[in-house]
């Protein structure tokens, strides 16, 4: 296996669906469909430029968001959070709404769905400290600054060895409890500890809303 082909984490055996599939390729994402996947991760690099610019924003110029809106103007959207939050126009604002978009159209063919439920979190504490099971059919998560989204088995759930990390401009699809294939979903998230020396944590998260 390379590090370019997705591998399989095998948390355990069972009839829930519990495994978390990994891969570079953005289709990976595609995989959340599969009998017994819990949750589907894009492991991919952030601009390195655009990492700096969105590491070095003040807290009032992140783009803070909560809207619902058709797949197709989830850029748009973005770009509107932004001006109203004084960021000014550049190469890496426009990197970050038309990511959103990208990710919104990935979500939306993935699940067949066309309204989204579309959220930009900045937050300088923890904002889900438990491991917990999303109430929708799939969520994607994405965090453009801050330490990733922790996971873990729920059966497990205490053991701090087994649980695992989506990295840093990651993109992970979670299953929920409305996922309707005859499957229980049994892998658990949380937001991670809060790091006050770098400052708040930018999150992206996507729900279907149809």
């Amino acid at each position: 296996m390379t590090a370019l082909e997705p591998k399989v984490d095998a948390l355990s055996s069972g009839p829930a669906a519990r495994d978390v599939i990994i891969g570079r390729d953005p289709d990976i994402l595609a995989d959340i469909r599969d009998p017994g996947i819990a949750a589907a991760i894009w492991r991919r690099m952030p601009d390195p430029e655009f990492q700096r610019w969105v590491n070095d924003l003040p807290k009032d110029n992140l783009p803070d968001l909560r809207t619902v809106v058709p797949v197709h103007l989830a850029e748009a959207a973005v770009r509107a959070a932004c001006e109203s939050h004084g960021l000014p126009a550049c190469r890496e604002r426009n990197m970050l709404a038309s990511d959103v978009g990208a990710l919104a159209l990935m979500l939306a063919k993935t699940l067949t769905v066309r309204l989204l439920r579309l959220r930009l979190d900045v937050s300088e504490d923890v904002m889900c400290p438990k491991f917990h099971l999303d109430n929708v059919r799939a969520r994607l998560l994405c965090t453009y600054r801050g330490p990733g989204t922790e996971y873990v088995p729920e059966n497990v759930a205490e053991e701090l060895g087994r649980i695992r990390q989506v990295p840093s401009g990651g993109v992970a699809v979670f299953r929920g409890r409305q996922w309707s294939c005859g499957e229980r979903t049994a892998l658990l998230h949380r937001s991670p500890a809060a790091t006050p020396a770098g400052g708040p944590r930018l999150l992206l998260v996507i729900d279907p809303a149809d």
